[in-house]
């Protein structure tokens, strides 16, 4: 069960890494597309497209569509897919731990660590996001920001308990070797 956990992270780091790259590659080719420098594949330029979406990337094989404007909004998306990469990367380091032979090592700790520290990035960033809507008096509701920032605290939580765990099985394995 420990490996199939392990398999499906690698998994997810691998669609989320070659989702960004797919779309930072293409989302740059539309950027030359749009002055006319060069015609990409899958890349279409909209001209007066009703939604106010300026180009349009063609997923081959499962025949998706993504459309976006040209401003901060493909950075943005850029962001949040390297983030989630790099967040799938971490994940499937910290259920590595749990195959290896041995468990309470520095290493361990120092990986569970990083990925305690990485779910307080979506954390903050949604908190800001969702006091600025308060700020601004928009309905609060059940959205997308409520959802990530519940999700990644209590990631949070069940990380700083392993976190607890494991460095008390850490001392109890330096006591365990001093005693034998």
């Amino acid at each position: 069960m420990k490996k199939i956990i392990y398999i499906c992270a690698k998994s997810f780091f691998y669609i989320f890494s070659t989702f960004f790259l797919f779309v930072f590659l293409f989302s740059i080719l539309s950027l030359i597309e749009q002055y006319r420098l060069f015609d990409a594949p899958f890349v279409d330029i909209l001209e007066n497209d009703v939604n106010g979406f300026d180009a349009k990337i063609s997923i081959p094989f499962i025949k998706g569509v993504i459309k976006y404007q040209f401003s901060y909004t493909i950075i943005f998306m850029w962001l949040w897919l390297l983030f989630y990469s790099i967040y799938f990367y971490v994940l499937k380091e910290f259920f590595k731990i749990f195959i290896e032979d041995e468990l309470f090592i520095t290493k361990s700790l120092n990986k569970l660590k990083i990925f305690f520290r990485l779910n307080f990035i979506p954390i903050i960033l949604n908190t800001g996001i969702i006091i600025m809507g308060w700020i601004e008096n928009e309905n609060v509701s059940f959205e997308e920001e409520y959802f990530y920032l519940f999700i990644h605290s209590c990631i949070a939580l069940i990380i700083y308990t392993y976190i607890d765990i494991f460095k008390k099985g850490q001392k109890l394995q330096e006591e365990n070797d001093l005693t034998i």
